[in-house]
């Protein structure tokens, strides 16, 4: 079935889920197609399907948000909707697809770029870009937690400025939330995630769990090994959850790093949420010292 038979695709991306990611560009309009698409350049293309209500609870509140932002460090929302038809036939189809554009952004991702920021300074200054960054979604009046903070999902500009993508997991601080609590765990990459999202401690779950997604990030950047992990190609999921909820991470200032960067990455990698930093401004502050 083709959506958008003026849409020409450059690039997959490796599909996650239910979701499939597209790069291209409108050569034309057609009646099928969004008003105004061929002014768009480059853009993303995200086909969700609607196989659950968790599903299109997390596409709307995607949309919704990006819709809302407007902040260089966000990709750009152009258009979104749901087919419930085949746009030639109009014949029903099923699961209906959920459907949205972004901006193409010029970048790689961080994952691409991890030994640049093996330096001190270097990572004192990214953190600093992703707290400023992600705290526009921290503080917006639903106080939305992103859950999903990886390499991947952060884009390096060509000019060394940062972008945060994927928002398809966000969760609602204080919310109830889409994810089934007898689950073992809450959506998120395992690996980044902090002890109340493997567990599934809904109640728990804020910008806290974030900040020590940021922490393990840091720890990593800085000395190539995961704080808690040893072997992370061969882990498995009792020994990932053993060593993120129990395990303590050797202190940076006992390998030759600074008591201020050691300090830092100390309290954000407390398993418990309280423990961790409750002030955005007081974490920025301890790193621009």
């Amino acid at each position: 079935m083709e959506l958008y038979p003026s849409y020409k695709v450059s690039g997959i991306a490796k599909q996650s889920g239910q979701r499939a990611v597209y790069f291209g560009e409108f050569c034309d309009q057609t009646d099928f197609e969004p008003k105004g698409c061929v002014n768009w350049g480059r853009v993303v293309l995200k086909v969700t399907e609607a196989t659950s209500k968790s599903a299109i609870a997390y596409w709307s509140q995607e949309v919704e948000l990006l819709s809302q932002l407007s902040h260089d460090s966000y990709p750009k929302h152009y258009y979104h909707e749901i087919i419930k038809e085949d746009p030639q036939t109009e014949t029903p189809i099923h699961p209906q697809l959920l459907i949205s554009f972004e901006e193409f952004i010029e970048s790689n991702p961080l994952s691409l770029y991890m030994q640049d920021y093996a330096d001190e300074g270097k990572l004192i200054g990214l953190i600093c870009d992703l707290v400023k960054i992600l705290s526009v979604i921290w503080e917006h009046k639903n106080k939305f937690v992103h859950r999903d903070i990886k390499p991947d999902n952060i884009l390096v500009r060509p000019d060394g400025k940062i972008v945060v993508i994927d928002l398809g997991i966000l969760r609602q601080e204080g919310q109830p939330g889409v994810t089934n609590t007898m689950n073992p765990y809450g959506p998120c990459t395992p690996l980044y995630a902090s002890p109340e999202q493997l567990v599934n401690d809904k109640r728990n779950i804020s910008f806290k769990s974030d900040l020590f997604s940021i922490g393990i990030l840091a720890y990593q950047l800085l000395t190539n090994q995961h704080p808690f992990i040893k072997n992370v190609e061969n882990v498995d999921f009792d020994e990932l959850i053993e060593g993120i909820c129990e395990k303590k991470q050797i202190s940076l200032k006992d390998i030759g790093y600074s008591s201020k960067i050691s300090d830092i990455i100390d309290k954000l990698l407390m398993k418990e949420p309280y423990r961790r930093y409750r002030s955005i401004n007081k974490l920025l502050e301890e790193l621009s010292a």
